[in-house]
């Protein structure tokens, strides 16, 4: 059994699905086209202060649909400071979630890789969660 974890609630007025909500996640969570899977691969050394998180996915869309927009939500185990990523902080800066908007084109089906997130911690810091939504539209087809 899963131990109850406080919902966190983040607003996005750029979305169409304005507030996201995990209770019990787990890395690997998806949406409902999504698979993604979220490690931290490298944690706070000398010299360089941040965790580093490889974020993957696949798009498994059962009606096929393209998507030109999609938005990552990762979910921590304690307040995180977003650095840097390959996409735009949208929302949840010095939270226990942050959510990232990303721009790639994605077929129906499509294996891709986000890249690293970058956020500063303090120690002992893990992912609880991830999960990735679309907008259902690629602006082409």
């Amino acid at each position: 059994m899963k131990n109850y974890e406080k919902p966190v609630v983040l607003a996005n007025d750029e979305v169409s699905e304005g507030v996201y909500a995990a209770s019990g996640a787990v890395a690997g969570d998806s949406s409902d086209c999504y698979t993604v899977t979220a490690y931290i691969h490298q944690t706070p050394e000398t010299g360089r202060h941040d965790y580093r998180i490889q974020v993957d996915a696949v798009h498994d869309a059962a009606d096929d649909h393209h998507s030109g927009e999609q938005v990552l939500t990762l979910y921590f185990n304690q307040p995180v400071v977003y650095v840097r990523s390959n996409g735009t902080l949208a929302g949840g800066d010095n939270t226990t979630a942050i959510s990232i908007t990303y721009n790639y084109h994605n077929n129906g089906y499509d294996e891709i890789g986000l890249g690293d997130v970058f956020v500063k911690a303090d120690d002992g810091l893990a992912v609880t969660g991830s999960v990735l939504t679309c907008n259902h539209n690629c602006g082409q087809h």
